[in-house]
């Protein structure tokens, strides 16, 4: 837990993205509440810019470490922090910022939309601010060769004279974290979520985009990432290599030769980051996968 927190404090891109943005908003009226607080900088940083009450949420055992800082840092007269998810709790008093750092490497796995979406019914006033303010996810198509062999067709073999083929199904329905260089893009990136942290409703949401391959090469898969604005004048990315996390590979279960100029179209859907569908038409091929068929059935 504690080399968790320390590799994200290290992120300077990261957390210092966060203050500026807490800086911007945060006043002596202001009442805060983090969601997935952590180690609990966030809830340092709104209490540092001046708020008069913080509300920090974590429902993982690093809210003892939170909780232990807070003491240590003599702001409990200020700052509190419950072990909890967001969802089970009742605040004293609503409050006008919420600021949350539950991104993933593809913006929405660690549930921010549904924890955002039930703090605008129960626990912020109206028109509170939010940060971030909105979530975009950025895809591009691939060729990753050595992802593709080292996670998927590692078991189109045979291990120890044993035939694995299948499994190569479900391997392929996974989302992967990686490092993406730009050397392996096919096309130009294209934006194909983008979600308004103030007004989202729904925890399904889906989008669409349409790439022209601006080179040969095999298609492997689709990389993406995401592009958070925090405030009106601080954003935040894992487009480049800088901060902690890595970029997202959404894979095909069977690579696809292309030509320069060959269209390809995608459709990403997702419920709240917990399952994702990548499907589409590379020339006149199809393709369809779903984090659902990421493993065999459960009989027990």
């Amino acid at each position: 837990m504690l080399e968790v927190h320390r590799e994200l404090l290290l992120d300077e891109v990261r957390t210092n993205a966060y203050r500026d943005a807490i800086r911007r908003v945060v006043t002596a009226d202001s009442v805060v509440l983090d969601i997935g607080t952590g180690s609990g900088i966030l809830g340092f940083f709104a209490c540092e810019a001046g708020a008069r009450r913080v509300f920090a949420i974590e429902d993982q055992h690093s809210a003892d470490l939170a909780m232990f800082l807070t003491k240590h840092l003599g702001l409990t007269d200020r700052m509190t922090v419950i072990h909890d998810r967001s969802t089970n709790i009742e605040l004293p008093e609503p409050a006008d910022v919420l600021v949350t750092e539950t991104l993933g490497a593809f913006g929405f796995e660690e549930r921010i939309l549904s924890s955002v979406i039930d703090a605008h019914k129960r626990l912020l006033q109206p028109g509170a601010t939010i940060i971030p303010q909105r979530v975009d996810l950025f895809v591009v198509p691939v060729e990753l060769p050595v992802i593709f062999e080292r996670h998927i067709a590692c078991w189109q073999r045979s291990p120890y004279g044993f035939d694995f083929s299948p499994l190569a199904t479900f391997a392929s329905n996974v989302i992967y974290v990686t490092n993406i260089e730009s050397s392996a893009f096919l096309a130009s990136p294209a934006r194909i979520i983008s979600c308004e942290m103030a007004t989202v409703q729904s925890v399904d949401i889906s989008g669409q985009a349409r790439f022209e391959a601006t080179r040969s090469g095999v298609l492997h898969g689709f990389g993406g990432w995401f592009r958070a604005t925090l405030s009106e004048d601080v954003v935040l990315s894992n487009e480049a290599p800088i901060t902690s996390w890595s970029h997202a590979f959404l894979p095909l279960e069977q690579p696809q030769s292309i030509d320069a100029h060959t269209p390809i179209d995608l459709t990403v859907e997702t419920s709240d980051g917990k399952t994702w569908r990548w499907s589409g038409t590379v020339g006149s091929s199809s393709f369809d996968q779903t984090t659902w068929l990421a493993a065999p059935p459960c009989r027990a």
